[in-house]
């Protein structure tokens, strides 16, 4: 099993005669001597977590664009009313983008707080210190709303004035169903009193009995926070229309302020403070997951090709550095040039796996035909890029980091012997892998400084190199609006 010396590459043969010639045949069936392990490892891994992950989720719908779905739900107003959404499709044959980002798909606003989001989100706070308790006259139920969505005809909206004081001489409420008057823990007492401000509310962990003349208390509450989309949206909604909208419905708590709605759609490991997100792992674990069964099959065709033979070459360990930090740093990149596209795959991985493709092909000719090599390879990566263009759901800002990170760490590691027929020198070849290595480790500091340090939240143009809108819609994945939503 361990003996692999005679055993023949079967893609290294297709790349031999694309780039190295005849001459190449024997030199390179006796350079084979190593077990692809890491090759097996990680293209076994990701085929598991795929079928895993379909098997939990199922799949969205196929396709380029979006399906619209219609249903009839009751409303927080207790009338049935037609609402449809739009869900968007998957040309990858997979599950929905929420589903991948539950899953720990790169996604920025998960692994860190995201300046837009966050101000919409203070908006709706803000907007939400605003509401009040409205009560149906026919006793059906009670919501928390705004004044203007509250029927005078048909309800009560019940808000605390200054001539019309609250508990503890309160103006900012009421809400429905929940009140510090009868709140046991945590108690609004001595140094501990609830603020002024609804937004503010702790959740309440045990209630006392109510009277009957706080109404907003002894109401039936038709409507709880909901977590929607994948923005960090809130809404006040019923269970129904909820789970309707995939949504995550907290019976527990009476106002959107009181719940996390980016801990809700990140899922995995929780945040260390629920307000801020710092799931930066994302990028080592988007490497395993795939957005569906098409990009998983030209994972495994391309690792099971080209990155095996060239890890019999060069180790497994070298290939594990190489297939990791490249793909890491291209999740980076991706994070910081389109922080709202989700990315699951390993894309960066693969260019620059394509990088030691790079090195290794000019390696086999540096000494015969150069220019040549150098036109076919760049030739190959000009089509690959032009394909991560016209296919939105391709990252190329991932490749093209994957890739020069891989060049870096390939010529760090395993540096030239010879120059145009030339011997380098052992000091020569020494300041070669020190260069090659330290920019390896600066280019990833300094991808790391801007994510945190400088984020780009709002980077249109930068969009176009990953996507040519070749439609109003086309590349609506690239980017969001960022804009409240509300419960129609």
């Amino acid at each position: 099993m361990f003996d692999n010396s005679d055993r023949h590459a079967v893609g290294m043969g297709l790349l031999e005669r694309m780039f190295g010639g005849s001459k190449r045949s024997e030199e390179a069936k006796k350079e084979r001597t190593k077990r692809p392990y890491f090759t097996y490892w990680v293209t076994c891994i990701q085929v598991v977590i795929f079928f895993v992950t379909v098997a939990t989720y199922g799949f969205a719908p196929v396709g380029l664009d979006v399906k619209e779905v219609t249903a009839e739900i009751r409303m927080t107003s207790l009338s049935i009313e037609q609402v449809s959404i739009k869900d968007k499709r998957n040309m990858w044959v997979g599950p929905r983008q929420s589903d991948l980002i539950h899953l720990g798909a790169k996604y920025t606003p998960c692994m860190r707080p995201d300046p837009r989001i966050e101000a919409v989100l203070a908006a709706d706070r803000a907007e939400e210190s605003q509401t009040a308790c409205c009560i149906y006259n026919d006793n059906s139920g009670c919501v928390q709303t705004l004044e203007k969505d509250c029927s005078p005809t048909l309800s009560t909206w019940l808000k605390w004035t200054p001539s019309k004081l609250g508990y503890q001489n309160r103006t900012s409420g009421s809400v429905c169903g929940e009140d510090p008057k009868y709140c046991a823990s945590p108690a609004s007492t001595g140094s501990f009193i609830w603020k002024d401000d609804i937004t503010e509310w702790p959740l309440c962990d045990s209630e006392l009995n109510a009277t009957a003349s706080d109404h907003h208390m002894m109401c039936e509450v038709v409507g709880r926070p909901c977590c929607v989309g994948i923005q960090g949206e809130c809404i006040i909604s019923t269970r129904e229309y909820c789970d309707f909208r995939r949504g995550y419905f907290h019976e527990e708590a009476s106002l959107c302020s009181q719940v996390y709605c980016m801990k809700d759609i990140c899922g995995m490991i929780t945040f260390s403070d629920p307000a801020k997100p710092d799931q930066f792992y994302r990028l080592f674990f988007s490497l395993f997951l795939h957005a569906g069964l098409l990009q998983l099959a030209i994972t495994v065709f391309l690792q099971m090709t080209v990155m095996r033979d060239f890890e019999k070459v060069t180790g497994w360990w070298f290939m594990a550095i190489v297939y990791l930090f490249g793909g890491v740093a291209g999740s980076l990149a991706s994070a910081i040039f389109i922080p709202y596209h989700v990315e699951a795959g390993p894309s960066g991985s693969q260019f620059a796996v394509l990088a030691v493709v790079f090195v290794e092909v000019l390696r086999w000719n540096k000494d015969r035909a150069p220019g040549a090599t150098v036109a076919k390879l760049f030739i190959v990566f000009g089509i690959l890029f032009f394909l991560g263009m016209i296919l939105s759901d391709i990252d190329n800002f991932a490749h093209l980091f994957g890739l020069l990170f891989g060049i870096l760490v390939c010529f760090g590691f395993r540096p030239y012997l010879t120059v145009c027929g030339a011997p380098v020198s052992d000091i020569g070849r020494l300041v070669g892998v020190a260069v090659c290595l330290l920019l390896a480790v600066a280019l990833f500091a300094i991808l790391v400084m801007v994510f945190y340090l400088a984020p780009v939240s709002n980077c249109h143009n930068c969009m176009y190199f990953n996507c040519i809108p070749f439609t109003s819609t086309y590349c609506d994945d690239q980017d969001v609006s960022i804009r409240n939503v509300t419960d129609a």
